[in-house]
């Protein structure tokens, strides 16, 4: 009982944290706020980190409660922490060497559907998020790896 209430309220915590940051992009406009004094336990350090990795861990507590396997919030919880640290360390490395600090690309353009979703924002921020919603997909398909070698002779080799 004690394990579910505490996946109770971390899925309302994340669910909570998702709407607050949602509400913070959008109304940020080009402005970034940095959230790491309280953000970095979650993996956040701009509310565009949090709009992205509260939404995960919500639907990772959400498939831990429907499938009632502990085990995969953990390794959720496991590989995002190597994800999320692996790219995290890959932009300080980066932002100690590149001299020119200039956006890689010209792809405002492409952006401006999801600029419109959250509202006029930044192409900084838009990359922010990208970067992190990216991270996350590594992370998610980095379960399934897993899942699928672990249950590999117990999946059928051929649909029919």
């Amino acid at each position: 009982m004690t394990l579910l209430l505490f996946l109770l309220l971390f899925l309302a915590l994340h669910v909570f944290l998702f709407f607050l940051s949602l509400k913070k992009v959008f109304h940020s406009h080009n402005k970034i706020t940095f959230i790491y004094p309280w953000g970095f336990i979650f993996g956040a350090f701009v509310w565009e980190d949090l709009l992205v990795f509260s939404l995960f861990h919500a639907l990772l507590a959400l498939v831990v409660l429907v499938l009632s396997d502990i085990r995969l919030g953990l390794l959720g919880i496991c590989v995002f922490w190597m994800i999320r640290s692996s790219g995290e360390t890959l932009y300080f490395f980066l932002q100690q060497f590149i001299n020119k600090k200039v956006y890689p690309h010209k792809i405002t353009k492409k952006l401006a559907y999801f600029k419109r979703l959250l509202g006029g924002i930044s192409d900084q921020k838009a990359f922010i998020i990208l970067q992190v919603f990216h991270q996350t997909i590594v992370v998610v398909f980095t379960i399934f790896l897993i899942m699928l070698i672990k249950n590999w002779s117990e999946i059928p080799s051929w649909i029919w």
